[in-house]
């Protein structure tokens, strides 16, 4: 089986003062600011200002209330390399002064697994758009339908994400999810879509603190490997 090899980089920051609403989204909207010519930053489109529905080369998560993360793969990777000590993050207009910064990078591998990796979401993992919510309504009461179908959905954002980084897989993708619902997750004005806690197992090796699915780029769906 074959395994890319990707550039990866993990930016931690721990900060003093965050605010208690503090999210992926907000700290996106910081770097996105400070990089403005850069589309991989903020996911919009430097012309037409439209959002770029690729799978994110850089995503961000608020891990605790002190600590914020930003993660990147491939270009984006070389990018978050070149930040410079930052003094402060200023999140929905409240300055919060960074006491700590931290950047780690490696090459990784990335790709379809003899066997299967085992995988807990720390963030919610959104799966269901507006039609495919109705299919999973209808599927509910069967909780072995109501499983395939997520693992299918699941095998969908993994192979959105090979597109981005141009890997094909070689092998069947198989999966196997245990996850439950949370109830419905606020991703933009007038728009909820359900969110799901739990644990998966798949064939693939999916980066550590890497997100899938819905608004990955904003911390949702983040996973990282048990065992």
């Amino acid at each position: 089986m074959r395994l890319l090899k990707l550039e990866k980089a993990e930016l931690w920051l721990e900060c003093e003062g965050m605010p208690t609403c503090a999210s992926g989204k907000a700290l996106r909207g910081f770097f996105g600011h400070l990089y403005r010519n850069r589309t991989e930053f903020h996911h919009h489109d430097n012309r037409s200002n439209r959002l770029v529905y690729n799978h994110p080369l850089i995503q961000y998560k608020i891990i605790d209330k002190d600590r914020a993360l930003v993660v990147a793969l491939k270009e984006g990777a070389y990018l978050l390399k070149a930040v410079p000590r930052l003094t402060h993050l200023e999140l929905y207009h409240k300055k919060c002064l960074v006491l700590k910064q931290k950047l780690y990078s490696q090459t990784i591998s990335f790709g379809v697994t003899p066997e299967p990796v085992h995988y807990q979401f720390l963030k919610p993992w959104v799966p269901l758009n507006e039609k495919n919510y109705v299919e999973y309504l209808r599927l509910k009461r069967n909780k072995k339908a109501t499983d395939t179908f997520l693992e299918r959905i699941l095998i969908g954002n993994i192979i959105s994400m090979c597109k981005i980084m141009r890997y094909t897989a070689d092998d069947k993708i198989e999966a196997e999810v245990r996850v439950e619902e949370i109830g419905k997750i606020h991703l933009k004005p007038n728009v909820s879509l359900l969110g799901f806690r739990g644990e998966f197992s798949i064939n693939f090796l999916i980066p550590d603190f890497w997100g899938i699915g819905k608004s990955s780029a904003r911390g949702y769906g983040t996973v990282l490997k048990r065992g």
